[in-house]
C-alpha cells in the first residue's frame, strides 16, 4: 500500500496468515510460529507474535480461551461466525459452489474435495439465511446427473491414500486382489502407473510383471498394497493421455460412426434440444407422424449402447448393418435369457468382442 513501509507491510501479511490459521483451528504461540515457518514467512520472535496477538484481541473474533491450568500457554481462538462476516462470499459465488459440491458428489473423488468442505458448507449455510435470487434458486432448482451412476465404494482412506500414493510414484508393488468380494486374493506383481476414476468408482492402472498387460484394478478388490525394491518399475512408454485416447478408459468399441434408427416422439423429445451426438438430424417419415428418422454421429462407447438398449421400445437400429446386426444380438440374448429358466452367460462378446 502507498506510504507503508516493507516492515509494516511484512505485519499486515504476518496477522493475516496468523487470523487464516486460527480460522482452521485454535493455536498457540508456538503453533503458530510453525505455521509461519511453513508458509516461508521471514523469521520473527515468539515475543513479537504474543504482541500482534494481543494488538488484534477484540477484533475480527480473536480472543484467548481460558487456561486448563496455571502455567498452560494460551490458546488463541477466533469466534467464526463474527470472522466469517469478513469472508462472505457473494450470494452468486455460493450458489456455483453448493452446485459444484452436489457435481462432485456425482464424479468423485469424494476425499480429494475434503480441504474444501467447511468453503462448501459456509456457502450453504450463507444461503440458507438469505432470501435473495441464489438462494431462491438453490430452494426451487435441483440439478442430477445424466444417468445411473454407482455408488462409491466404502474404502479404507488409508488404504486409499496408499494406493494413490504408489500411482503418483510409478512404482513397483505387490498387490493382495480379490475378482470378487469374498474370493481369496491373488498375489500381483506389477507398477503401479496412474488412477482412473469412473465416477465415484476408483481403479488403479497396472503394469502386470507377469504378462506386462496393462489392467485396471478396483481400489475396492484391493486389500493390500506394498511398495517392493525387489523389482524395476516397468513404466516404459505409458502415458495416461495416450491410454484414454486408445478409448481404455471408456469402454470404447471402435471409431465414431453416423448412427440411423427410427424413434418414437418419446425418444424424439428427449433428443430434439439435447442431441444425442454431432450433426444430429430428425427427418420427417411418410405414413409414420409420431416417428422420426434419426442420423446422428455418435461415439462407439459402452455409454451409446446401454442408452439405447434403455430405450429399445421405442426405437429401432437401422444403420449401420454391423451395428443393426450387433444391437439386435444384444436384444435377443436379453430375451433369450429373459423367457428361460437359467441365465445363460455369452461364451464370446458381442459387442467388443
Amino acid at each position: 500500500m502507498e506510504g507503508q513501509t516493507t516492515a509494516g507491510a511484512t505485519l499486515t501479511i504476518r496477522c493475516i496468515y496468523m487470523l487464516l490459521a486460527l480460522y482452521e483451528r485454535p493455536r498457540t504461540v508456538a503453533d503458530l510460529l510453525d505455521y509461519l515457518t511453513d508458509k516461508q514467512l521471514p523469521a520473527v520472535s515468539r515475543r513479537s507474535i504474543q504482541r500482534n496477538l494481543e494488538d488484534l484481541e477484540g477484533y475480527f473474533g480473536l480472543y484467548r480461551k481460558e487456561r486448563s491450568a496455571l502455567n498452560s500457554p494460551d490458546v488463541w481462538d477466533l469466534a467464526q461466525e463474527e470472522f466469517e462476516r469478513l469472508l462472505e462470499l457473494e450470494d452468486p459465488v455460493a450458489l456455483a459452489l453448493v452446485i459444484a459440491q452436489q457435481q462432485l458428489q456425482e464424479l468423485g473423488p469424494v476425499a480429494v474435495f475434503a480441504p474444501v468442505t467447511n468453503l462448501f458448507e459456509r456457502a450453504r449455510d450463507q444461503l440458507a439465511a438469505r432470501s435473495s435470487t441464489a438462494s431462491l434458486w438453490l430452494k426451487r432448482v435441483r440439478v442430477s446427473a445424466a444417468s445411473h451412476r454407482l455408488i462409491g465404494p466404502d474404502i479404507d482412506p488409508a488404504q486409499a491414500q496408499r494406493l494413490l500414493e504408489v500411482a503418483l510414484k510409478q512404482v513397483a508393488v505387490r498387490l493382495h486382489y480379490h475378482p470378487h468380494q469374498g474370493d481369496p486374493e491373488q498375489v500381483v506383481r506389477a507398477t503401479a502407473l496412474a488412477v482412473f476414476y469412473r465416477g465415484a468408482v476408483a481403479y488403479l492402472i497396472i503394469r502386470d510383471h507377469s504378462d506386462d498387460r496393462v489392467r485396471q484394478l478396483p481400489f475396492s478388490r484391493i486389500s493390500e498394497v506394498r511398495e517392493i525394491i525387489t523389482e524395476p518399475a516397468r513404466v516404459k512408454n505409458f502415458d495416461l493421455d495416450d491410454y484414454a485416447a486408445s478409448g481404455a478408459l471408456a469402454f470404447r468399441y471402435g471409431e465414431p460412426f453416423l448412427l440411423e434408427a427410427i424413434v418414437f416422439n418419446s425418444v424424439r423429445r428427449e433428443i430434439e434440444d439435447a442431441p444425442l451426438g454431432e450433426k444430429q438430424e430428425l427427418l420427417t417419415i411418410p405414413d409414420q407422424p409420431n416417428c422420426r428418422l434419426l442420423r446422428v454421429e455418435v461415439p462407439y462407447t459402452l455409454n451409446l449402447i446401454q442408452w439405447l438398449m434403455a430405450r429399445a421400445a421405442y426405437l429401432k437400429v437401422v444403420a449401420p448393418t454391423d451395428f443393426r446386426d450387433k444391437f439386435q444380438e444384444e436384444l435377443r440374448r436379453a430375451l433369450q435369457n429373459f423367457e428361460s429358466d437359467k441365465l445363460e452367460v455369452p461364451k464370446q462378446r458381442n459387442f467388443g468382442g
